[in-house]
């Protein structure tokens, strides 16, 4: 009896790690190249050398393409993931400073913003039929919740802008009070935004509607956070050089995964299953 007592423990503590644990792919951003950090064996693999400011990245899980814009290239390109053939193809040549993407595969959309140009974008995923959709104040993010057809738009100084795909119902649900925010990210199984300000490096939380604020952690780092993504019951981020994860609990203590040598500017947390 107390044998299969001892092994029915063993057998319940392994279940449990193995739930509270992350296995998965993160993708990143350098100035000098798009990275793939394998989180079960710790490798880095270098996907595309380029030398541009990228500061989002999305994933077209239906033709199994990443998208990111390059900021001081004012392009948007791709490349196939996960191929060999890794070669990038300009899709479209965009306003200046692209910032922020977000890919709508179910429609063959991509939308982008671009900073400076204070301007929302939309195009057809080969780069047809670009259209300017609105004019935000220097939008620097975007995401999408592609089941309740909703996007936000961080405007980096002022709030997080929440509208419709068509543009109705557009209101600010989260203001940023004397603080830039630059990354955001949402978990549309829980229902929320987290972001950091570039300030105090403090991470914050938020549900759809901009209620229950919550802080999951205090960084102390300012000036340089630029890389958020959500996946399961974790958040990774980048402070400058390295790449860390933290469980969404606030008070959690971060781990950091990886130091690399340059700013990472862009996560994005590659979910295999395609959900």
């Amino acid at each position: 009896m107390e044998v299969q007592i001892v092994l029915c423990l063993c057998v319940l503590l392994h279940c449990q790690k193995l739930t509270s644990s992350f296995t998965g792919t993160i993708l990143y951003s350098t100035y000098n190249a798009i990275m793939e950090f394998d989180i079960d064996t710790g490798n880095v693999t270098v996907l595309v050398e380029q030398s541009h400011y990228v500061y989002a990245m999305d994933y077209d899980y239906k033709n199994r393409f990443i998208y990111f814009p390059r900021y001081n290239s004012d392009d948007i390109v791709r490349f196939a993931y996960p191929s060999k053939n890794r070669t990038l193809q300009r899709v479209i040549q965009s306003l200046p400073y692209p910032s922020g993407i977000a890919v709508d595969s179910t429609n063959d959309h991509i939308y982008w913003v671009a900073e400076y140009a204070e301007s929302l974008l939309r195009c057809n995923m080969d780069g047809s039929n670009e259209i300017v959709l609105s004019t935000p104040s220097y939008p620097f993010v975007i995401r999408l919740d592609l089941t309740n057809r909703w996007m936000y738009i961080v405007e980096r100084n002022i709030g997080i802008l929440k509208s419709r795909f068509d543009l109705t119902e557009k209101e600010t649900i989260a203001n940023f009070v004397s603080s830039t925010v630059y990354c955001m990210d949402i978990d549309t199984a829980e229902q929320r935004l987290y972001w950091i300000r570039h300030d105090n490096g403090d991470m914050k939380s938020a549900t759809f509607n901009g209620s229950d604020v919550k802080t999951i952690l205090s960084t102390n780092s300012a000036n340089n956070t630029y890389a958020i993504g959500v996946l399961g019951s974790n958040v990774f981020y980048a402070d400058n050089k390295q790449l860390l994860m933290v469980a969404k609990t606030p008070g959690s203590t971060p781990t950091v995964l990886y130091n690399d040598t340059s700013r990472i500017d862009s996560i994005y947390v590659f979910n295999q299953s395609g959900m």
